[in-house]
This record gives structure tokens, sequence and C-alpha cells, in this order.
């Protein structure tokens, strides 16, 4: 009989902590281990519970279509790159970004075979996915910063596709560098394409990606966005200070791969995650999208974000 009480007390206790649990939904748009890690590993370890929190992940496919799911209250936060977070708020979105979640952007331009240094690309194109994006931007500026100018140095090719489509265009010869994130960095470099430089080194404090929620819920419930947040942090923390344990934790799960890459990738970006915004970092992304004026009528930086969420997690964290 006390045996039985004992176990019926667990259970109980076991029934409360789950009752307790505030369910959240969390979104994202790109299935990568360097986008998702710190989510996993708050998720895995048990972070977001400790915090109260059961952080159920969500695979949407496209930016636009979390926004939308965000709007509707299909989820509660999202990740979203930033460029398309705060153009979504510029044209009138009711959402705010609350934290960031990866400040560096995920690119290294990646070279033709026969494309030794970047001197070899004067006079050559430099393909991207379609104008005004991203990848775009990265690689304008990212050799802008190098010294080379666009059109003077270069020429940028629109509409070359996605990534697969523009590793053939360097194969094919159709362009002689392009942008590619860090997983495909791997694989292109495997194959004999040189690396001509990682782009996330020379354009710093940019935040690549962040975490958008309603401005509603942002607004009426701070202390479940500052709980999240809080989550993060710590494993944020831990990929700092414990990296054998995330791979570990990644490797059990067994949903990434190659166990080599896994161990590549942690040590890539441990230390590159963060959960701070600030108002420059947004208005290093309102210029990357071209909507400063509207930025400017809708009150500035300011009107993007809520930065004392994320000041609150990282003052807090325990």
């Amino acid at each position: 009989m006390p045996r039985l009480l004992i176990s019926l007390f667990v259970s109980s206790l076991a029934l409360i902590k789950t009752v307790e649990a505030k369910s959240v939904t969390f979104a994202y748009q790109t299935p990568t281990l360097s986008s998702t890690l710190p989510l996993i590993v708050g998720m895995e370890l048990g972070f977001f519970a400790a915090e109260g929190l059961e952080v159920k992940p969500v695979f949407i496919i496209g930016g636009p279509t979390a926004i939308a799911a965000l709007i509707g209250g299909d989820v509660d936060y999202t990740l979203v790159a930033g460029v398309p977070a705060v153009r979504a708020i510029a044209q009138g979105a009711p959402l705010t970004i609350v934290g960031g979640i990866q400040p560096y952007i995920d690119y290294t331009l990646i070279g033709a075979k026969g494309i030794a240094s970047l001197n070899d690309l004067k006079g050559k194109l430099v393909g991207v996915t379609g104008a005004g994006g991203i990848a775009e931007f990265a690689a304008v500026e990212g050799l802008a910063r190098k010294g080379l100018v666009r059109d003077r140095d270069y020429k940028i090719l629109y509409g070359v596709g996605n990534s697969p489509s523009r590793a053939q265009a360097l194969e094919a010869g159709r362009i002689q560098a392009s942008p590619f994130s860090f997983m495909e960095k791997l694989e292109l470099e495997r194959k004999g394409f040189p690396v001509l430089f990682d782009i996330g080194q020379v354009i710093t404090g940019f935040p690549f990606v962040v975490i958008v929620s309603t401005r509603r819920k942002a607004e009426t419930d701070p202390e479940g966005t500052t709980a999240l947040l809080r989550g993060l942090k710590r494993s944020m923390d831990l990929l700092k200070t414990d990296k054998e344990r995330v791979i570990a934790t990644v490797l059990k799960k067994g949903s990434w791969g190659d166990p080599v890459n896994v161990r590549k990738v942690v040590e890539h970006f441990s230390d590159l995650y963060s959960i701070a915004i600030t108002k420059e970092e947004i208005g290093s992304v309102i210029a990357a999208a071209r909507m400063e004026a509207e930025a400017k009528k809708l009150g500035g930086a300011e009107k993007f974000f809520i930065g004392t969420l994320a000041a609150k997690a990282l003052g807090q964290n325990r």
C-alpha cells in the first residue's frame, strides 16, 4: 500500500507539472540544424520546461506563410529573417520583433572552379535568387566591404534560382560566384568549389534571423515572452560552455544526419547566437530592406521591436 501511495503521489506531481506548463507554438521555416539549434537544445534539455513552457515546434515553409500564421493566431512566435520581418511591419502587419537569435549572416561567397580569389571576380557574374532579397544584400554589401563595387567590378545576375540551381550554374560556368549557407558551403567545398570569404565575418551587427510575435501577445504576455527568451538564453549559454553535451544531445535525437557535419555546425555557430536586439541592429536591417522612408513615417526603428523583453531575459537568466 505505501508503495502504491508513493506511485500515485509521483504521478500527481507529474500531472500538476504538465497542467501548469504553458503551451507555446514556435514556427520555423528552415529545417537546418544551424537555424534551429538553440530551440532544439532548449526543448531536449528542459530549459523551456524549467521556465514553465511546453514549446511545440511547427515547420512552415516560407517566411510569408509563417508571418500569415502568426497574424492569424495559428502560432505564437516564429523565426524569420530580419529583412522580411521589418518589411512586414512597415507594411502594417501587427507584429513586433521580440528578440534576436542569429546575429550572423549565414552566407559564404563560393566561387566557380578556377576562381581563386576576389580579383578573379572582376568583370564576372555573381548569381542570386532574386532582386531585393537577403542573398543579394549579403553578396553586394559583403563584396563592397572587400573593396569590390557592383556594376564597376562585377555584375549581379538575378533569377538564378535556389541553392541547387545556383550550384549547377557555378558548375556550368553561367555565374562565377554565389552566396551559400554554411551547410551548403560544406558540400560545395567537398566538391572542390573555392571559398572566397565568409560574409558573416565582414558584415557584423546584423540580425540575420529574429524572433517575431504579434504586438498584442508581446504587450499582454510580457512574462511569457521573457520566459521563452530566457530558455533560449540558457540554451545559448550551454552552446558556449559545453559543446560536447550539445553534440551528444543532437546526435541522440538522430534527425540531423552525418555526425561530422553536426560537430562542424555546433563548433561553428556555438558562439554566434544571441537573443539581444538593439535599435542600431534594427536600423541596419531597415537599411538592408530599403525601408528607411517607411520606417521614418512609423516613428523610426523603435516601432519595429520591443527591446525590453530581451534585456529583461538577459538580466534574469538563471
